[in-house]
């Protein structure tokens, strides 16, 4: 595994320049012509577009290039796939001609997180990082850091970046000059292998740049056996995929496809699974009726992944091999804990070197990796921490304002909160406040704002679904908090099954520190071993994650957003 030190120092060489980029020390050659993100729908669209403005005239973004997002169009969900041939078509017809010369950015960021809904409103894309090129900086700032100096390197075509990951790679062994298609491979476990995309390549090839033979994706270990993809004659290690690049002559091809289905997307394409899969002298058609990997029951069938391959033909897919590299998924709220707090090496490289700590490489909780040999800490990210105010190690506080008195414990991530001088969050919970239209939600009385604050175990599984009393939440059960808060269990769900993405168990409040005390005050009731305190529900209107969110008050979230990021601006005398 390549060394945290040396990758440090490959970060500390992209903030730099990127610095230099955003205060115009370097040309407008240097940098991206475009840098275009891609929202789920218009309302998603509508609030990239105003934290962009308000990154760019806080002058956190480099002049030189053009900005733009746009949304899926209305209907099935199209997948990062379907999102990159939509971006196609948009990009041809703004540009035009011009178009054949320019070096775009693709960022997919669409999609309303709900492993991390901390971000469903504003974006994963802009979500808060302890560390980065600026300060308070976001998952954009670290984009387009670790993707400055590509653009020297490439020729005119597409970078295809995801929005919720973190890349540490040396520029220097990138070549995105040759046709077809170009990828980043990062040697990796076998574990990661299989819930990744694997590079086959000939044993022979031994530059940083070399042609792929085919692409595998979400492959069985025995897959990677019969393609020859296993590294160095032992079953433990493969080239994984993370970003990758097209040319205009490939981005012509998928164009001349799409407009043949007369630019329409009625199922869910995946950029890697259905793009990458199809390129290459070894590729055959055997993935395209495989639905072991399927996005959803809504992806692509086997008779449109068979004409994504035949639109493909014969395009080349080189890769970039990047033996020291890592690759970092921000992805889940484990994960933002175990990165954020210090328990591996994430601290360090992601952010050039500022954390110091010693590590040992051994396979832990989150898979192989460089875990610390130092105690964890406690991330304060974009946060605001009165003196007297306490967040434990193991904890993270994102966008929140934290009072003299309140404490947040061990393993809890707080997220757009702001907690009075009474407030305890328990140990490993997930706490986000979030604000709603009232009459959205059906209430008649309620202002024009209102907070809901969702509270979950930090290892709940959002997801799963079941019965109340088979649904963990908490710690505990739903069925077994219903009792404790003299709720009817079956208006949790409609149906009487569910999961804790649509289950209706948590108050709307008038404002945002009342959300969070009443949360707060339900939770203590719901996780309580005996009944003699339990907390009466009736009265109050509960709500689902799902609800919140389709009720939610973008302009005043974003509010709240832009309060913590001034008060933190203020102590700075910036």
């Amino acid at each position: 595994m390549a060394d945290p030190k040396v990758l440090a120092a490959m970060q500390t060489q992209k903030f730099e320049r990127y610095r230099a980029i955003l205060g115009g020390l370097e040309g407008c050659d240097c940098f991206w012509d475009v840098v275009l993100i891609t929202a789920a729908d218009a309302t998603q669209a509508s609030l990239y577009e105003d934290q962009l403005g308000s990154r760019r005239a806080r002058g956190c973004l480099p002049s030189s290039a053009e900005y733009c997002v746009i949304s899926d169009p209305p209907g099935p969900k199209i997948g990062n796939g379907g999102a990159t041939l939509v971006a196609l078509d948009w990009l041809r017809s703004k540009y035009e001609e011009s178009l054949k010369a320019m070096r775009v950015l693709l960022i997919h960021a669409g999609g309303y997180s709900q492993r991390t809904p901390n971000h469903s409103v504003c974006g994963k894309i802009f979500a808060p990082l302890p560390v980065g090129p600026l300060p308070e900086s976001c998952m954009l700032d670290m984009c387009l850091a670790m993707l400055c100096d590509i653009p020297p390197k490439s020729s005119p075509g597409v970078m295809v970046k995801c929005g919720d990951d973190v890349i540490i790679f040396d520029s220097d062994l990138v070549d995105f000059t040759r046709p077809g298609f170009s990828a980043l491979a990062h040697r990796s476990p076998v574990e990661v292998a299989l819930t990744h995309g694997v590079f086959c390549l000939s044993d022979k090839d031994t530059h940083t740049a070399v042609q792929c033979r085919r692409f595998t994706h979400k492959p069985s270990l025995e897959r990677m056996r019969e393609y020859g993809a296993l590294l160095d004659g032992r079953e433990d290690e493969a080239y994984t995929d993370s970003s990758f690049f097209f040319d205009w002559g490939a981005a012509d091809k998928l164009l001349a496809w799409y407009d043949k289905r007369g630019g329409k997307i009625d199922c869910e394409i995946d950029a890697y699974g259905d793009f990458l899969q199809a390129l290459g002298p070894e590729a055959d058609t055997k993935y395209c009726s495989d639905s072991t990997n399927a996005l959803s029951a809504e992806s692509a069938s086997a008779s449109t992944r068979l004409e994504v391959f035949q639109a493909l033909r014969g395009v080349d897919l080189s890769v970039c091999v990047l033996e020291e590299s890592r690759f970092w998924h921000i992805g889940t709220i484990p994960e933002l804990l175990h990165h954020f707090c210090g328990k591996d090496s994430f601290l360090e490289e992601a952010g050039g070197g500022r954390a110091t700590r010693s590590y040992t490489a051994k396979t832990g909780s989150h898979g192989l990796l460089h875990y610390s040999n130092d105690p964890p800490i406690a991330a304060n990210v974009s946060s605001v921490v009165d003196e007297g105010g306490e967040v434990c190690a193991q904890a993270v506080v994102e966008m929140s304002m934290v009072q003299r008195g309140a404490k947040v414990c061990e393993g809890s991530f707080v997220s757009s909160a702001e907690l009075s001088g009474t407030m305890v969050v328990p140990p490993a919970i997930f706490l986000h406040t979030l604000a709603v239209v009232p009459s959205a939600l059906g209430m008649e009385e309620g202002g024009e704002i209102g907070y809901v604050t969702h509270i979950l175990g930090a290892e709940d599984n959002i997801k799963a679904r079941g019965s109340a009393a088979d649904v963990k939440w908490a710690g505990t059960t739903v069925e077994s908090a219903c009792q404790c808060l003299s709720i009817d269990s079956s208006n949790v769900w409609a149906g009487g099954q569910g999961s804790l993405w649509d289950a209706r168990l948590f108050p709307v409040a008038s404002t945002r520190q009342e959300s969070a005390h009443l949360s707060l005050s339900f939770l203590a009731a719901a996780t309580q071993e005996g009944r003699q305190n339990s907390h009466n529900a009736q009265g109050h209107l509960l709500v689902s994650l799902q609800q919140s969110l389709a009720a939610k008050h973008a302009k005043a979230q974003l509010g709240h957003r832009r309060k913590v990021q001034e008060t933190l601006d203020a102590a700075r005398g910036g």
